[in-house]
């Protein structure tokens, strides 16, 4: 059911109304949570229009009740509970995919990315997130606390940065505690389900993805050293750059472009394959006989975040791999 009543009520997920007696006043108050009437001092009611009607009062919140979220209602001297029931039919949040998707990676590993089936909740997000080692303890200061969780704008992608004070050398996090994962270990990240959706919702059950450790990547990316595979012409077959890495998800989205030779943009989608390690175009309109570029963002990075002008493990007085960065990463191929 969407909606519950009472005898003195009736509420559902965008509205609750009372039944209101002409003949005297009273406030309707709405509260989150179960609140004791002795408590109700020390708590702020939830915010929304209060319109008054014929025989009724309508409250409307600000924000939409929650499935399965208990609410505290006070009416003149009157304290009532209520909650709305998940429908059945609900569709619960889950993990579609996750990133890097590769089973073995550097010990100096960034980021990862995790893809939800629909918008989750920004509150204490990071709290529900694990990385566990073999015997099943909980890693410390694995990583970086951030107040406003790193979520895409449709809701459904969480960014998670791997500690970067304990994945860059001769930093005090790095001296004191270590790198977060060790070479030949093997992990796993834990979402648990408590983890919950923009509705309240929680997952059914935990996420688990495992992984293993291998050695760092302290190696620049080098677009000269990928292969490209040519598409056919008047075709909309599909162009391939094999990068032979896993590249980082977040910075190479949106970040290669294809130009043709009047500099003009050629539109088509961009697909990740083999673990991130290849990139995939195809193109909305056949391909036409002439010269091309691809075009790379400087500021695509590796696993470990080494991007193509600069390694991510380096000294900040390094001049060398500071200076004499490239203005512009290209490569041509042709069409014939």
């Amino acid at each position: 059911m969407y909606a519950q009543k009472s005898p003195e009520f009736t509420f559902n997920k965008k509205f609750i109304t009372i039944k209101n007696d002409t003949k005297t006043s009273g406030n309707l108050y709405i509260y989150r949570g179960e609140i004791p009437k002795e408590e109700l001092s020390n708590v702020n009611p939830i915010l929304g229009k209060l319109i008054q009607e014929k025989t009724v009062l309508r409250f409307i919140p600000l924000i939409p009740f929650g499935w399965n979220q208990k609410y505290t209602l006070v009416y003149r001297d009157t304290v009532e509970y209520f909650e709305l029931d998940t429908p059945e039919e609900y569709k619960h949040l889950s993990v579609k995919s996750i990133y890097p998707s590769a089973k073995i990676l550097p010990s100096n590993l960034l980021k990862w990315y995790i893809q939800f089936s629909h918008p989750i909740s920004e509150t204490y997000v990071y709290d529900h997130i694990r990385f566990i080692n073999a015997v099943g303890d909980t890693l410390s200061n694995a990583t970086l606390s951030l107040e406003n969780a790193l979520i895409s704008d449709n809701g459904k992608l969480l960014t998670i940065w791997v500690e970067p004070g304990r994945q860059k050398r001769d930093l005090i996090p790095n001296t004191l505690l270590g790198p977060v994962f060790e070479n030949e270990k093997t992990y796993k990240l834990v979402v648990l389900k408590k983890l919950k959706d923009a509705n309240g919702i929680s997952m059914q059950q935990d996420f688990i993805h495992s992984f293993r450790i291998t050695i760092a990547d302290r190696v620049k990316p080098d677009i000269n050293s990928w292969k490209i595979q040519f598409p056919i012409v008047n075709s909309k077959s599909r162009l391939l750059i094999s990068c032979y890495e896993s590249l980082d998800y977040g910075s190479t989205l949106n970040s290669v472009a294809i130009i043709n030779a009047k500099e003009e943009k050629i539109d088509g989608n961009w697909q990740y394959t083999d673990h991130e390690s290849t990139l995939s175009f195809t193109p909305l309109n056949p391909w036409k006989k002439g010269d091309y570029k691809i075009l790379f963002d400087t500021y695509i990075e590796d696993l470990a975040g080494n991007n193509l002008d600069r390694l991510f493990d380096s000294e900040i007085t390094d001049v060398k791999n500071t200076n004499h960065l490239s203005k512009e990463h290209k490569l041509k191929f042709s069409i014939k």
